[in-house]
């Protein structure tokens, strides 16, 4: 009893294949064309951090970035190696498969075997899901923890095991720590144990099915003792952070739908899943629609507290997924949930086609910097505007080895004043100028950089020539004879 017999298969044994099929899928896809897009700023800023001295690293957490540390040492032993999109981006590649593999996961955990598969490949079919696992940023990794955490939180109530309740906490001072945003995921956890406290346990259940209050209270009292430095460390930041979101309006709906599904038709026919999904009840629908519903409360607090952009809720796409996968297993004839499927992807191809280009990231820091290259000269200098904007655009730094830094003088972490940017600019015969926003065009141009505005007040130079490349741009200034 309890081993299978001589040349069968135990039914459990069976099911775990299928649950590896959307992980290889995800990473076959995460590396299709991932070395084609070319680094943006945020990926500069990640590469950089990345492969700086320690000493230099702490120096920048010190002004930005804090709620990235841990990302930024995750990464450095894979900067050690390389610093080309290949290796900086396959962290997240990897994170989306580990993903992809616990959406199966949950499916089977919550539905049915069957739910589970559809689930994880419609997934891996997502344009958004593709999109940042190839991104030099935490989103996938943060994505995966947040799965993790759901799983551990499933197999807590399942088992009713302490040590259940105290590795949910610890997920969740992971997912904290690796990005304070994702902890919105707790509010949707506080609505499935709620959910699942008054849900009717069923007679057969082998095991309990009703989470322990007391034990959900203790892990999210772990999480909040595990993640207060980090927000203590971060709240100076806040402004720096997200003082560039805006706050939210009724079109950032159909803009988050076209961020996940490529379109918004094809986003329709994913809302038309997730509500057949979710009509089917049953512990699926507790845990993946308050999951699932995050991404607009989001953008309800932004209304009067902006923090929402799509990608800060990538976190939220597996549980969509879960109701969308579980409303394909429940259309019959069963061989029509697959069409669906297939249906699905097809029209996300056009779009995945379309975010692999070169040019498809907010910047295209690559021609940016082979455009530089080309046209600089021995003796040519460079001013970064504003004092960090090297971090948003030296990643690809053969462009900018050989240009004299008129932002910092040799060996400072400070930048100059206004008084020794213009001693300095003594010889200097062609000035390049580097920064992101243009003035016309974005409220994010430093228009109060005192280097910039004593550039502007020297009647010796001129600014001959710009180029844009996305949100970064170059100009050059060139001293006149008189």
């Amino acid at each position: 009893m309890g081993v299978a017999e001589k040349g069968r298969v135990r039914p459990r044994e069976r099911s775990r294949l299928p649950e590896a099929i959307p992980a290889v899928a995800a990473m076959l896809i995460g590396l299709w064309g991932i070395t084609t897009p070319s680094f943006w700023r945020d990926e500069s800023v990640s590469t950089l951090a990345a492969a700086m001295p320690l000493g230099d690293l702490w120096h920048l957490l010190d002004s930005i970035d804090r709620v990235h540390a841990l990302y930024y040492l995750l990464l450095r032993p894979v900067a050690a190696f390389s610093t080309g999109e290949l290796a900086m981006r396959l962290p997240s590649v990897v994170a989306t498969a580990a993903a992809a593999y616990g959406v199966t996961v949950l499916g089977r955990r919550l539905a049915t075997p069957g739910a589970g598969l559809l689930a994880g490949l419609l997934y891996v079919a997502l344009p958004m899901v593709s999109r940042y696992a190839q991104e030099a940023r935490s989103y996938a990794i943060v994505t995966a923890v947040a799965v993790l955490a759901t799983w551990v939180l499933v197999e807590a109530t399942r088992r009713s095991g302490r040590r259940w309740y105290l590795a949910y906490g610890a997920c969740l001072v992971l997912l904290g720590w690796f990005h304070v945003y994702a902890l919105l995921l707790v509010l949707a956890h506080v609505v499935t144990v709620l959910w699942w406290r008054r849900a009717p346990s069923p007679s057969s259940s082998p095991s309990p099915s009703r989470p322990d209050v007391v034990w959900f209270a203790g892990a999210l009292a772990v999480a909040v003792a595990g993640i207060a430095p980090l927000a203590l460390l971060a709240a100076g930041q806040r402004e720096a952070q997200l003082s560039w979101l805006e706050p939210s309006k009724l079109t950032d709906v159909a803009w988050f739908g076209e961020e996940l599904a490529g379109t918004v038709a094809v986003a329709l026919l994913l809302v038309a899943l997730m509500l057949l999904g979710t009509s089917a009840g049953g512990r699926l629908a507790a845990v993946a629609l308050p999951w699932a519903l995050l991404p607009f409360v989001s953008m309800a607090i932004s209304i009067v507290h902006p923090i929402f952009n799509p990608r800060y809720v990538l976190f939220a796409v597996p549980a969509m997924a879960l109701l969308a996968g579980a409303g394909l297993n429940a259309v019959r004839p069963r061989v029509l949930g697959w069409i669906g499927l297939v249906l699905v992807a097809a029209l996300t191809v056009p779009t995945h086609l379309t975010i692999r280009e070169p040019d498809r990231r907010p910047d295209n820091l690559r021609a940016m910097a082979a455009t530089l290259l080309d046209r600089q000269r021995p003796g040519d200098a460079v001013l970064y505007v504003g004092e960090n904007r090297r971090l948003f655009a030296a990643v690809y730094e053969d462009a900018y080895r050989n240009l004299r830094d008129l932002t910092h003088a040799p060996g400072r972490r400070t930048p100059r004043t206004a008084a020794q940017f213009t001693a300095a600019l003594e010889g200097v015969e062609r000035v390049w100028l580097v920064t992101g926003g243009r003035k016309h065009k974005s409220r994010d141009f430093v228009e109060d950089d005192e280097r910039y505005l004593a550039l502007m007040a020297n009647r010796d130079f001129t600014l001959k020539s710009t180029e844009d490349f996305g949100y970064s741009w170059f100009g050059l200034y060139v001293r006149e004879r008189r």
